[in-house]
Formats: structure tokens, sequence, C-alpha cells
């Protein structure tokens, strides 16, 4: 064996393998055992520190369960202070599925109290999660019943439910709320936020059945109940105002109708009915189309009406007075078009109420002449109707009115009689509005009181349109066009009425020109006629049998007023209008 030598001459001997191998293999398995306590102390340090929080939530939301409590939803009342709608007690059941021990049977048992199938009720007390809902808007009777029961797993929450106590009374105009009572359609939705208040919450421990455990955590947040809102509506008024509404749909056959009450003195909207209508305490049930509030969402050519704001514009630009003669031929040519009367008639010499008195089609383009195209839109303009009126409702529409460049030779021949222009029956009681106060546009609106500090529009502004002396001799010519002229019908017992009759033909909806046969029938007018408290439009959509403004629409107005005035205490007039035919009838037709 060799050996080495160490300085000096002494022999070593040679390390052994075997030996370093091992001392190698000692120090891999100390720097593995280093190495996996770093790992560990990394993972309890991770566990320990940043992660703890969310596995302390996750043990505690396995034992808790926090739970939404609806808040009651403000009441609506009229103006009289009776309820619209109310929110009444009631009662959510829900269920916490994992601590349900026998999904079948307590799927028998909820059925044999709330109906529905059991095995849904079953299918849903199997579901993977803390909490799911079984029944919500219950009678607090069932609730008490399924509560009785004592099902494992199975609660009951405080809830409350929507509640119409009138029915159909002003419905699309109430609007409707869901599930979750928020606010879908109608008031209820554009004052949803004032409406609705704030929800609470309820976080309580939990035993594996589902019961609170005594000193457990607990913690209670309680809900804010939402305002209650005050509506310048009349239940009165507006039942009247439906009721007669429904008859004469139902009389003349016609596809819808709609009535507008509202002091045009302020612009509060007293009443406000559309044929058809819904229940809002079974909306589900309703043709979406009925929810529709038709005066405010839907358009329509006005006819004969519009005359009241071309003659009350010529006399505020100054042109012609009342009494201002006009020799009117039975028909006139403008741009290729010949207009021509409702009824045939010889040349007449007629003043400017006479005009209006009689509705005559080519007198009212002959002072649309006068006024001129760009004077005509500007009082168009100035009356509102080409902006949305600003009421407090969703989903107002505005109608339609081109600009004086996008006129046509025949515009002008059309305009002045309400044929070629739209509007909402609400734009067009605003602008009467004006005729009837004294000269001021205001604004169209529901809302009378809210609670203070509410985040809601309270204060309604109004602008002058035309001047007092033009809106007071409007309101002579008007009064004559009921008391001799075409809306007869119109007349309350007692009072002087003023108000003009319209006929006009049904615009197409798939493109330009007039459904064959089809009419609108209306009255607008207001009244006392020397101090107006109260204006009705009436709009009556292709009746059947008759299409007259003055034969369809006038009673709907004379039953509605009626009642109106002597339901506000208006004291009567000393003249009694005397009814007479109608005219009114919009025609227009192409120069052979």
């Amino acid at each position: 064996m060799t050996r080495r030598r160490r300085a000096g001459g002494v022999p070593v001997a040679k390390r052994s393998p075997a030996r370093r191998v091992g001392r190698e293999r000692h120090g891999l398995t100390l720097v593995l055992i280093i190495l996996a306590l770093v790992i560990i102390s990394g993972r309890l340090i991770y566990l320990q520190v940043h992660a703890a929080p969310a596995f302390a939530e996750k043990a505690q939301s396995q034992r808790t369960r926090d739970i939404v409590i609806a808040p009651k939803r403000g009441t609506i009342y009229d103006r009289e202070g009776n309820s619209l709608a109310v929110s009444r007690e009631a009662r959510t059941i829900f269920a916490s599925p994992r601590f349900v021990t026998d999904p079948a049977g307590a799927g028998e048992a909820l059925a044999g109290v709330l109906g529905g199938d059991p095995e849904e009720y079953a299918e849903r007390l199997q579901r993977d999660s803390g909490f799911v809902y079984i029944a919500r808007k219950v009678d607090v009777e069932h609730a008490d019943s399924i509560e009785s029961l004592g099902l494992s797993g199975i609660g009951v929450l405080k809830d409350s439910r929507r509640t119409y106590p009138s029915g159909e009374l002003a419905a699309p105009t109430l609007g409707f709320v869901g599930i979750d009572d928020v606010g879908l359609g109608g008031l209820e939705q554009y004052y949803d936020s004032v409406l609705r208040g704030e929800p609470g919450s309820v976080l309580a421990e939990r035993d594996p059945f589902g019961r609170p455990i005594p000193g457990g955590v607990m913690h209670y947040e309680d809900p804010v109940d939402g305002d209650s809102i005050v509506l310048t509506i009349d239940k009165d008024i507006q039942y009247t105002a439906q009721v007669a509404l429904q008859r004469a749909v139902d009389q003349w056959s016609a596809a819808a109708g709609s009535v507008i009450v509202m002091d045009p003195r302020n612009g509060e909207i007293l009443a406000m009915a559309s044929v058809p209508g819904f229940n809002p305490n079974k909306f589900a049930e309703a043709d979406e189309s009925d929810y529709r509030n038709r005066p405010i969402t839907d358009v329509y050519e006005p006819g004969s009406t519009f005359k009241t704001l071309t003659a009350a514009a010529v006399v505020d630009a100054g042109l012609f007075e009342p009494e201002s003669m006009f020799e009117l031929p039975p028909n006139l040519k403008v741009g290729g078009r010949t207009i021509k009367e409702a009824h045939p008639r010889p040349t007449a010499h007629w003043t400017l109420t006479e005009i209006v008195t009689n509705s005559s089609n080519v007198g009212s383009v002959k002072i649309g002449m006068a006024l001129g195209e760009q004077s005509l839109y500007d009082y168009i303009e100035r009356f509102g109707l080409t902006e949305k009126t600003g009421v407090d409702f969703p989903g107002e529409a505005v109608g339609y009115v081109p600009r004086v460049e996008q006129w046509s030779a025949t515009s002008i021949a059309n305009i002045p009689f309400g044929q070629g222009v739209s509007m909402t029956p609400l734009q067009l009681a605003r602008a009467l509005s004006a005729v009837a106060n004294g000269g001021e546009l205001v604004t169209p609106h529901f809302l009378l009181d809210a609670p203070e500090g509410s985040p809601v529009e309270t204060s309604w502004p109004r602008r002058r349109a035309i001047s007092e002396d033009a809106a007071a001799a409007t309101r002579e010519m008007l009064r004559a066009a009921v008391s001799e002229g075409t809306g007869g019908a119109a007349a309350v017992e007692g009072y002087e009425v003023a108000g003009k009759t319209g006929t006009a033909q049904k615009a197409r909806t798939d493109g330009r020109g007039y459904e064959a046969g089809k009419y609108i029938g209306s009255f607008s007018g207001f009244l006392p006629a020397d101090d107006p408290q109260v204006l009705i439009i009436v709009i009556i959509d292709e009746p059947k049998g008759a299409i007259y403004g003055g034969v369809v629409a006038a009673p709907v107005f004379s039953e509605v007023a009626q009642f109106a005035v002597s339901h506000l205490r208006i004291p009567p007039s000393s003249v009694r209008p005397v009814q007479s035919m109608d005219g009114g009838t919009v025609t227009s037709t192409p120069e052979p």
C-alpha cells in the first residue's frame, strides 16, 4: 500500500471514499431539512399573517348569515290625502340549505301552506348555497303557519308588499314596482329614490339547524323606510275621467283614448287617464302596451285643435283682431294642393272669430300665410311644441315639428290647421294653458309635496309665450267656438266654456301619408272662460261610427268638466253655451 509522507518523513494514510460520500449525504440532508423548515415557516407566516383574514371570513360565513332587511316603501297620496299606493306588511320565506335535514319532507310541508310544487321546493332546499329564497311577499298568516312547523333550516323575514287600493285608477301614471320593491314604471320609477328607502341587514351566528346561537355574533342594522309623496292628482276627478273615457271608447269602438285634466294656472295635473289601462296589482298579467301613459308617451297630429294656436299667434303678432274680416273661397290652392273645408260651402265672409268658430281650414291657411313660415314656426316654438314639457315622468315623448328649411311648398298650407306636425296631448295642454292663464307657458307636473330635504324638483319653470291681451282675445274666440260653433257638445250647465274641436286624419306609422279611414277625434278647452281653472284635453283614437271631435270627444269633456267644477267648488258663470254641430275635418288633397 502506498503511503504519503507528511513533512518530516512521517507517512499519512489516504482517506476512504465511503467516508467522504457519507459526509456529503449528511450535508445534503441538513440542507433539505433547513429548506423544509424555511418552507414550512414561510407557509405558517402566510397562513397566519396574510391569509388569516380570508380564512377567518370563510369560517365566519359558514356559521353566520348576513340577511338583507327590505325597507318599507313610502306611500303615494293624492292631493286630498287618499292613498294611491301603499306598502303593506308581508313576510319573506328563506332557507339555509346546508341546515335542511329533510328536503323532501320540508318541500311537502311548504307546498301544503304556500301551494306550488313540492319537488321544486325540495330542489331549492338542496342547492349548494348558504341562502335561497323560498317565497317572497307572503301573507303574514301564511308565514306564521310556516314558522309554526319548526322546519330546520327554514326562516322568515319581515317584508312589505306594494299594493294599489284603487286597482286600475291612474295605473299608467302611478306605474308599479318589481319583486325587489324597485320602481319599474310611472311615478314609482321617477320618484324611486325618494320612495324606496335604504335596506338594513342582520348578521347572526347560527347552529347547524339554522337556529340563532345565544350570545353568538349579532349585528343588526335598521332599514330606513322610504319617504311618502303627495301628488297633484285628485282621486275623484281621476275616477270620473277614467269612467267617462272608457264609456266613450266602448261607445265608438275606438282603439284607445286619453284625457288630461290640468290647472292651467300652475301646471298641476288633476287627472290623467289612458284607455286601455291595467291593474298594477297584477301588472305581470297585462299587455306591456297597456303600461303606456298615452298623454305623455304617444304623439299625434292635432288637427283642428291647432287652429287655436294659429289664431293666437296672428293676434299676438298684431296682424289681425278677432273682428278682422276675411273673404274665404270654397277651397284654396297652395303649392299644387287644394285645401278644402270639412263640409262644402260657397264663398264666405267671416271674421277671425268665425274662422275659429266654424273650424275653417281655408281660413286657417290664409291667416297662417299672412303670418309667414318663419313667424309661424317661431310661435310654435314659443308655445313649447318643439321641446319636452319637463313633466316629472319617465319616458316623455316629443312631437315632430320640421324646421323652416325643411318645409315643403305645401307646409304653410297644412301646418296652420294642425297637419304635418305632431305632438303629445300633454304638449298641447301646455300650449293651451298659455291661452287660458294670460299668456304664460307653465310646466305640467304631478308632485305636489315631498318631505323637506328630499332630492326632488319642487319648482316648476314658466315663461311668457304670448301677451295677456292676445290670450284674452283668443279665449273669447274659443268661447264662441263652444257657444256658437262646432264645440256645442262640450257645454257645461251654468258655466261658460272655451274650447276647440279637432278631427284629424291619422298619420301612417310605416311611411308618409295617412291611414285610410282612420281619424283622431279630440276636444281641448277650459272653464270658466273668464277665469280658467280647469283645462281638459280629450283624445279618442280611431273611433268608428263617428269621427268628429265634437261628437266623440266633446261629450267626455262636458262630463268631466261638470264634475270637476262641482268637486272643486268653482263658482258658476251666468251664461250657458248653446249646442251646435261639429266641423273641423282635416282634409288636404292633391290637385288633379
